[in-house]
């Protein structure tokens, strides 16, 4: 049997500082999409990165008083590398748009746009933003200032350039978003880049002048100009798959999948990336299907912003949240948890270190981790230590079964493909389609009360306490791309090893179970 193949992507991150719960959050995404899909036994691609070519960078080192660039960048992707992996985050590659692999991805994609006609010679005279990195139109500005930097004042340019023939490819891109209904998701983001297209879409200038910046990839055979730092950072989705130096790689891959991306990058993503593709499948066969039409990505997936207390996070008031410095509270698979589950993806929502704490009390040490520690603890008490026998009894001491555990998969199936993170937890939590969820578990122990029944009918004990350990065992897995650790130590204390059976009846009777262990510890208020 072929596997199918997944390929997930984050954006790539300027290095100028530290990741914050903005970048972490679609990097958490991420890794629970690829996770998910290796659970499935599909292959799974997983990238994320950093941009390193962004003349912000530069000037993030000149404001930290160091000299070397180089250095700067070393250590500043150190930093990105190391958050990831202690947010339990396991990416496939990590590309760096300094990187030699990259360098050949540019040069290979730049040249066969150049082939296609659609890069030319004109003179750009308008406002840049650095902080966006990006080129502003009037109607892009509110009272001549980005609206996402308005404490940076725009700096006006006049330079000649290389300009990208975008608007070649307006009723193309309109075309593909009309025959494809995912491309751009959620819907309201679908509106908002045809109107981009229809009535702003037009020729990129993608070259900067390189005595004007101090970053960015030589135009080829023009070393006087700098490629424009988005026109080389979306081709990063290319670089991760070979194109450029591994050609059977990149035909096995490219597509992607997903870009996951916040809602601020959506033209870019949406707009341009699509229609540099579209021109550079015209002169390169690796980025044309069997049917010569360009390979674009599948679908591009931008949630929203993260305010911080209800304010948006900025630098300048001082409130963006080191995700690390949660952790050693929390453990990062709750933070990750409150993460998604919180807030709808695709949607605008508020950190709160509040709303942290609450979900952490109530969902994982109250429900999750007291459920599991109290179940383990009376069938060690009552069963000589070991998983009781599986009897058969009345559906009244029946915490779950197969239909109820279907059930719930589905839904978790159903709106992980639709990136629904929230909506696939809350079916594990509240249970679906007359299916228990976990909220609904610690009742039932309440309801039935094996402890009492043990001295009058041992036999109700054991099918209510193996319905239950059963039930945690499913429950663990279908956590696992959310929290790993967690899921992980779930299944050592009901004494498995690895496991991947998501049908009912896979905990064996008189498995050795070992003592309980607090899965949650208690918060120092």
């Amino acid at each position: 049997m072929i596997m199918k193949k997944f390929f997930v992507t984050t954006p790539i991150y300027y290095v100028n500082d530290k990741p914050h719960v903005g970048s972490t959050y679609t990097t958490v995404a991420a890794d629970v999409l690829a996770r998910y899909h290796r659970s499935r036994g599909d292959r799974t691609l997983f990238s994320t990165g950093v941009d390193e070519n962004s003349q912000k960078n530069v000037q993030a080192m000149e404001k930290s008083g160091e000299t070397d660039l180089q250095a700067y960048l070393d250590r500043m992707s150190d930093t990105w590398k190391t958050t990831w992996e202690e947010l339990g985050i396991v990416f496939d590659t990590f590309v760096r748009t300094t990187e030699p692999r990259h360098l050949a991805a540019v040069s290979r994609f730049w040249n066969a746009v150049k082939q296609s006609g659609d890069i030319y010679e004109s003179v750009y005279e308008g406002l840049y933003c650095v902080g966006c990195e990006g080129f502003k139109t009037e109607t892009e500005t509110v009272d001549g200032k980005c609206p996402l930097h308005p404490n940076s004042e725009l700096s006006p340019v006049k330079e000649k350039n290389y300009f990208f023939r975008a608007s070649a490819y307006r009723e193309a891109l309109l075309n593909h978003l009309d025959e494809n209904s995912q491309f751009v998701q959620p819907e309201s983001r679908r509106n908002e880049i045809r109107n981009y297209i229809t009535e702003h879409f037009t020729d990129f200038s993608i070259s900067r002048e390189a005595k004007q910046v101090s970053a960015g990839i030589p135009v080829p055979e023009d070393s006087n100009q700098r490629i424009y730092v988005w026109f080389d950072a979306l081709i990063n989705y290319l670089t991760v798959t070979g194109y450029g130096t591994d050609d059977k790689m990149c035909a096995e891959w490219w597509p992607a999948d997903i870009h996951l991306i916040g809602k601020d990058i959506l033209k870019f993503h949406c707009a341009l990336w699509p229609a540099m593709l579209m021109s550079a499948a015209k002169n390169d066969p690796l980025l044309r299907d069997e049917n010569g039409n360009p390979k674009l990505p599948t679908r591009v997936f931008a949630h929203g912003y993260f305010t911080i207390n209800g304010q948006k996070i900025s630098k300048s008031l001082g409130n963006a949240i080191d995700p690390r410095a949660l952790v050693p509270t929390y453990g990062f698979d709750a933070v990750r948890y409150f993460m998604l589950r919180e807030i709808p993806f695709g949607e605008d929502g508020d950190f709160s270190e509040s709303r942290l704490t609450e979900r952490y009390t109530h969902d994982l040490a109250n429900t999750l981790g007291n459920l599991l520690q109290r179940t383990i603890a009376m069938s060690r008490k009552y069963f000589d230590g070991k998983v009781p026998p599986s009897f058969s009894h009345e559906a009244k001491y029946t915490f779950a079964d197969e239909a109820g555990i279907r059930a719930i998969r589905n839904a978790v199936d159903t709106n992980m493909e639709a990136c629904r993170f929230d909506l696939a937890l809350e079916a594990i939590w509240s249970g679906v389609d007359g299916a228990h969820g976990l909220l609904h578990a610690n009742k039932f122990i309440e309801d039935t009360q094996p402890f009492k029944l043990q001295k009058t009918d041992p036999t109700a004990t054991g099918a209510i306490l193996y319905s239950i350990l059963e039930y945690l065992r499913i429950i663990s897995l279908l956590l696992a791309p959310f929290m790993p650790d967690v899921s992980e130590r779930m299944l050592k204390q009901l004494g498995q090893n690895t496991d991947s059976n998501l049908s009912w009846g896979g905990l064996k009777p008189g498995t050795e179970l070992p003592e309980p262990v607090v899965l949650f510890k208690m918060l120092n208020n």
